[in-house]
């Protein structure tokens, strides 16, 4: 279908597709551009000799879209008191991150080349299966980082992705993926045949890529999917403030920790003065840079106790949590030691309410399940223990253990009993997870994140413009909260209200929408894209049974 060409032509294709792919994500606004990454790389697998060729093609396709789309995270090192361990962990991701593309890659060319003999149009059927199916298993386990999935381009591209209330973000990536499909078959039939000799079948495919392509419109059209949930506060209503305190993250670790806590009362205060019938006041990711358990602190403790109890409002606040076992015998294996006593404990990534009445022995609480890899904790640590000594960041962080919880909090509110999820900064990019919080009755999302770490580099941008998806797969409202920003709400329909500016200290109030029913996302989750993985398995069998049908018939 496509023949061989040059070596610097080839190189040239290579760049241009992970350039492409790259710029596709926020905060860079070309969507589109994504349409045209997979078109070349589909022309690369299909112009490969042999499986070395592919192997390296795909490995610096996606090595060019790694430098493109998340250097971010190796920049942030070299910011002003950065930890340098950021631009080793950056550089670690950018390398060994573009080897988890090769896998649909291969996968495929196996599959287009043992049905090479009956149909290309049968083979490219099945890639967007195969690649959904990638995107799908890369978001799981311990060893995952689904931050580059092909959907994740389109959160500018609100019209086109409110169907993720089915099928949730792997939806989009299927449907980019069977358009990109589409271009590649009109360009490749123009190059081989050219457009007298293959007017009607180039017609044809034009006219189905446009109906996919289109599609998102029609179900848009017929669900009443903007008029219905832009703004959607049918249900109810529950006022939220956010808090934006603008801490740089590498200071406050070890800092003068009583100022900051007193201008957290001070904040806290101002917006209630403000706002008095606020129902709730949120605080970002480890807005708190110590164990606020441990009687060490209770004077810091006392003080934001003392805020919530007289003004009889809640606080949702990211905070460190130790526990020591009480049952040592029953510890992990990977469990830290306390070098004086010898006694097992813990440390987690966590999120407590503070009640008006309460004290901190009964605070609802949720602790971080979905860890960094590499950086909040060393991937299947429990299997290797001496390993969690390997992560450990200049600011107090690392080696995490992984929460067992899966909370949803209830807030007594100024009129009524509320009840939301809260997702811990990374946990927020995981679809199905996210999803299983909402499941269990919430009214609405809260995320809460630092941020700080990667300053106005892109991958601040990124992460808050994920959390669209979230809003839309659950139609439920999001309440965003994070450290230097950038802080927002977000709305059933995938709109951003009150979005603040990044490095800033400001706050938020809003009245925000209770969520109405479950979604079909919400209810099944990643089945769409467990369908897919099941297909893209199917295929690979098929396309082997095929290939080899008359060997396999030989021998029996």
């Amino acid at each position: 279908m496509l023949t061989k060409t040059s070596g610097n032509r080839n190189i040239l294709s290579v760049i241009t597709a992970g350039l492409l792919y790259g710029l596709s994500f926020p905060p860079v606004n070309l969507f589109f551009f994504v349409y045209f990454s997979f078109g070349i790389l589909l022309s690369l697998i299909f112009t490969s000799l042999n499986i070395r060729q592919l192997l390296s093609r795909t490995y610096f396709v996606f090595f060019t879209a790694c430098m493109t789309a998340v250097s971010w995270i190796a920049l942030s090192g070299i910011r002003e008191g950065a930890d340098p361990f950021l631009i080793l962990g950056g550089i670690v991701i950018m390398l060994i991150y573009p080897l988890f593309f090769v896998v649909p890659s291969v996968i495929f060319y196996f599959i287009k080349k043992n049905l090479s003999e009956y149909s290309i149009i049968f083979s490219l059927i099945f890639f967007p299966f195969v690649w959904t199916a990638f995107e799908y298993t890369s978001s799981l386990g311990q060893i995952s980082f689904p931050w580059l999935l092909s959907g994740n381009t389109q959160t500018y591209n609100l019209a086109k992705i409110q169907f993720a209330e089915y099928t949730g973000v792997f939806g989009v990536s299927f449907w980019i993926c069977t358009v990109s499909v589409c271009l590649f078959y009109i360009y490749s039939n123009y190059k081989k045949d050219g457009l007298k000799n293959s007017r009607v079948k180039l017609t044809v495919c034009f006219i189905l890529m446009l109906l996919i392509y289109f599609l998102p419109d029609i179900y848009n059209r017929y669900s009443g999917s903007e008029l219905k949930f832009t703004g959607y506060t049918k249900e109810g209503r529950v006022k939220i403030g956010i808090l934006q305190p603008d801490i740089n993250p590498w200071r406050k670790w070890g800092g003068r920790q009583s100022e900051l806590i007193d201008s957290y009362a001070g904040d806290i205060r101002k917006i209630h003065s403000a706002n008095q019938d606020v129902d709730i006041v949120i605080l970002p990711e480890t807005a708190f840079p110590y164990y606020f358990r441990e009687s060490f602190f209770d004077d810091k403790y006392e003080i934001i106790k003392n805020v919530c109890d007289s003004l009889n409002l809640p606080l949702l606040i990211g905070t460190p949590d130790l526990q020591i076992y009480d049952n040592q015998s029953s510890a992990p294996p990977d469990a830290k030691v306390m070098k004086k006593s010898g006694l097992k404990y813990d440390t987690y990534n966590s999120a407590f309410l503070f009640e008006p009445g309460k004290d901190k022995s009964g605070y609802q609480k949720h602790y971080k399940v979905k860890l960094v890899a590499g950086s909040e904790r060393f991937p299947y640590q429990e299997y290797l223990p001496f390993t969690k000594s390997l992560i450990e960041w200049g600011v107090g962080l690392g080696s995490w253990q992984i929460g067992k919880d899966t909370a949803v909090f209830i807030l007594k509110g100024k009129e009524k009993v509320y009840r939301f999820n809260t997702a811990i900064c990374y946990e927020s990019v995981y679809p199905g997870f996210f999803s299983e919080f909402v499941k269990k009755g919430t009214d609405f999302s809260v995320i809460i994140t630092n941020d700080g770490w990667w300053g106005k580099l892109f991958g601040t941008y990124q992460h808050n413009q994920f959390a669209v998806f979230r809003s839309i797969e659950n139609r439920t409202w999001i309440a965003r909260c994070a450290n230097t920003g950038i802080s927002c709400f977000i709305d059933p329909y995938g709109n951003m209200y009150d979005k603040t500016e990044i490095d800033t200290d400001t706050y938020l109030v809003r009245e925000i929408g209770v969520r109405g029913e479950n979604t079909f996302y919400t209810l099944n989750g990643d089945l769409f894209a467990s369908i897919c993985l099941l297909t893209g398995l199917i295929s690979f069998l098929i396309s082997f049974f095929l290939k080899n049908k008359n060997k396999l018939i030989s021998q029996t």
